[in-house]
């Protein structure tokens, strides 16, 4: 009896389902952790067991095959546990995507939520831009994950205003994409501002609403030419030189993907990926103390993590999705088309809550008939799912996203890592020091605190030669490593070759004494000054004999 109950409740509130997920997925935080994500599938995996009746329709073939591509590709990965939870959430978005593809309703309250989170997240920006706080929105520190419900909720406001006639209208949607398009200039979001005016632009186009294009292409230029010295500093980031790597990001991103082309390197591991493919950029003194959660396009962070087939399916999804439907789907289609432009620039859907409003808002726009005048596009003949396999499916998507929070904990390698770290610091094993050292070191080639700590395994085994190379190494990667420096100066002393340790202990005496504020700048900047100085003295001053000694340790 409760089940039957159950169902009919749903079935009373699906129309305001899909919203009510949407505007949940934003309060837990944006659905960027694997605890919020497991707290959300809590609620939406039941109402999708007990909702969702198939999963693909006439022309839907490719989300289909890109769902299991994603699905596969965390079953290859280097690291399955990690990529299985991220392929959990992208079944989140499936299951969504193919619910608002068959559903007859809710893409009206779907769009109001849209429009609802928008305009709060606008209201944001414009009151911390005026109390002259720093610009968070409302997901978390990045203003990214908040200024797409602006730029989606732009679109679809100036397109209702294009074509209503009433007054109120007028009024309502006039205020609705003044209030957006203050939110995505309060946030100087560059990737929101132009996602949101290419997808107007898009939208009054295919209405053939051309005065209103010319108007939004006025409107534009107006706002470039009256926008002050500084707030074009603000809007390109001039003060910030990071803003202008990221072409070098997606490069590291295709390097990636190059590497591994088919299965990528598993679904929610770019973060990893990255320290093995970054590239050098010096902020005054580190080359290597950047790191990055996503590929700030979600087209190439697929290529990385699923392989180019993964990308390739996105994008034949995405064309497949806004190409269905009528005109009545263009505030949709236009919603779902912003953030899809805004995601090729912007690391938005490492936020779920973003991901959601575009898999939502393409599902919404690919229901009903084809466009008008077009032909129905071929394959994709219907896949009828049952309502037991729908909740088995439901059920292993849930027991995904439980292997996120649980990843480290039931993982038989890093426990034998932990094990093998424990015995070798109880042991005072030099040999398994060694090894692990090495391990470490050749699984994270950037990382330069890795290597100075295989030349400390090296040297205490007496093998100067590696020490050399691996505290080279470092320096060859983070020439200001005082840490590095200091080791290699210890291993040329302990090799005889005193004047090339007087050489390194010189420079290390200019490095400048001020203190980095981030973690990666102070572990440079670190070194034994008691052992530098010690050492300097040995070795490099002259004693009243006018000789130089010079130690023969190596030392750690």
């Amino acid at each position: 009896m409760i089940l039957p109950r159950l169902r009919l409740a749903i079935e009373a509130a699906g129309p305001w389902a899909p919203a009510f997920f949407l505007v949940l997925a934003v309060a837990a935080g944006g659905l960027r952790s694997p605890e919020t994500w497991l707290l959300f599938g809590a609620v939406f995996l039941p109402w999708a067991a007990l909702s969702i009746r198939g999963l693909a329709g006439a022309g839907l073939t490719a989300p289909l095959l890109f769902f299991f591509w994603v699905a596969v590709a965390a079953l290859f990965s280097p690291g399955p546990l990690v990529s299985l939870g991220a392929s959990s959430r992208y079944a989140v978005f499936g299951l969504l995507f193919f619910y608002a593809a068959s559903s007859e309703e809710g893409d009206k309250r779907w769009l109001a939520a849209v429009y609802g989170l928008g305009l709060a997240a606008a209201a944001v920006f414009i009151l911390q831009r005026i109390m002259g706080q720093y610009l968070t929105g409302l997901i978390g520190a990045n203003p990214n994950y908040s200024t797409v419900f602006c730029a989606a909720g732009f679109p679809a406001a100036v397109l209702a205003l294009s074509g209503t006639e009433e007054k109120k209208e007028k009024f309502l949607y006039s205020a609705l994409a003044l209030l957006l398009a203050a939110g995505i200039a309060a946030a100087a979001s560059r990737g929101a501002a132009l996602a949101a005016f290419l997808s107007a632009a898009a939208g009054l186009g295919f209405a053939r609403r051309w005065k209103w294009l010319a108007g939004l292409f006025a409107a534009g230029l107006a706002a470039a030419a009256f926008l002050p010295a500084s707030g074009l500093e603000i809007l390109f980031k001039f003060h910030d030189p990071r803003a202008f790597a990221r072409p070098r990001l997606w490069g590291a991103a295709l390097d990636a993907a190059a590497a591994s082309p088919l299965l990528g390197w598993g679904p929610g591991r770019f973060g990893e990926i990255f320290e093995a493919f970054k590239f050098p950029y010096f902020d005054g003194l580190s080359f290597y103390g950047h790191s990055t959660l996503h590929a700030h396009s979600e087209i190439l962070n697929l290529a990385a993590e699923a392989g180019f087939p993964a990308a390739a399916l996105f994008l034949l999804t995405a064309g497949a999705a806004l190409y269905r439907g009528g005109r009545e789907k263009f505030p949709l289609k236009l919603c779902a088309l912003a953030a899809f432009i805004q995601g090729g620039a912007d690391m938005i859907f490492y936020s779920g809550a973003a991901a959601l409003l575009f898999w939502g808002s393409l599902g919404f726009s690919a229901g009903g008939a084809p466009a008008v005048g077009a032909a129905a596009p071929r394959g994709g003949a219907a896949v009828p799912v049952g309502g037991k396999l729908i909740a088995a499916l439901c059920a292993l998507c849930f027991f995904g996203l439980a292997l996120g929070p649980v990843a480290g904990l039931f993982s038989a390698r890093q426990e034998f890592i932990s094990s093998a770290y424990r015995e070798a610091s109880l042991a005072r094993n030099p040999a398994l020091d060694l090894a692990l050292a090495r391990s470490a070191a050749l699984e994270s080639p950037k990382d330069v605190f890795a290597a100075a700590v295989e030349g400390g395994a090296f040297a205490a085994v007496g093998d100067a030669a590696g020490a050399e190379a691996a505290f080279g190494r470092a320096l060859s990667l983070e020439p200001g490593f005082a840490g590095a420096r200091l080791g290699l100066a210890v291993v040329y002393a302990a090799s005889g070759r005193g004047g090339e340790a007087c050489a390194e202990l010189a420079i290390l005496g200019r490095a400048p004494a001020a203190v980095p504020a981030d973690p990666y700048g102070r572990g440079l900047v670190r070194f034994d000054r008691r052992a530098a100085e010690k050492l300097e003295k040995e070795l490099c001053r002259k004693k009243k004999n006018g000789a130089a000694t010079a130690s023969r340790r190596m030392t750690r």
